[in-house]
């Protein structure tokens, strides 16, 4: 790939999210919340390509994702990667962003909702990869990443969304509850399509009953 075919893809993504931005913004005059505590559970289903390096060596691949998350602010993931040389794994863990309640409480939004959204949805994932290699091996998984929001309705249908993140499986024997010959510890790097589902959760109504002493 050319530097001149680089730049044009890079402008070309900036012209792309800005259109997304035009069609998602917010007035200042909403609570910042954007519907979060209207329907408190989000799932959300995804699946994209990926590409994943084992000892400097990349392999296309296929990530599959689904998450269930109270008020966008953390929750649990599922996931799978396949890749014909790099092998199978199955993902449990835990996912957690904390930019939502930091910013929304300390009133630090930008008050546009595409940008809000986005900020917030940097998350830190964190759990057990079980490696289907046929020894029954896991391994510690990590990764990070964020959303982009396409498509927002305001149902239960949450929107589309496209998820850009990187998982490390640090499978190295030391890690790994079996003593395997080689050191299989990968990264991935993967793109996502994702669906989101609201579900109501009444958020509003955790809050104890107050009484006002006399």
């Amino acid at each position: 790939m050319t530097r001149d075919v680089r730049l044009g893809a890079i402008v070309g993504s900036i012209l792309v999210l800005s259109t997304f931005g035009g069609s998602a913004s917010a007035q200042r005059g909403g609570d910042g919340l954007y519907g979060r505590w209207d329907r408190g559970l989000t799932l959300a289903l995804g699946a994209g390509p990926g590409a994943t390096w084992i000892s400097r060596e990349a392999d296309i691949s296929v990530v599959g994702e689904a998450r269930l998350l109270v008020a966008d602010a953390a929750g649990f993931v599922v996931s799978g990667r396949w890749g014909p040389d790099s092998g199978q794994y199955l993902f449990l863990g835990v996912d957690v962003r904390p930019l939502f309640p930091a910013l929304f409480f300390l009133y630090k939004q930008t008050w546009n909702e595409f940008a809000d959204l986005m900020l917030q949805s940097i998350y830190i994932e964190l759990g057990a990869a079980f490696l289907l290699d046929g020894d029954q091996s896991s391994a510690l998984g990590v990764g990070f990443g964020f959303g982009i929001p396409i498509y927002r309705p305001r149902a239960t249908l949450r929107g589309l969304w496209l998820r850009v993140g990187t998982r490390y499986i640090s499978a190295d024997p030391s890690n790994r509850n079996t003593q395997p010959n080689i050191d299989r510890s990968e990264w991935t790097l993967y793109l996502t399509f994702v669906v989101r589902l609201g579900f109501k959760a009444n958020i509003s109504r955790w809050e104890p009953a107050r009484y006002r002493r006399r």
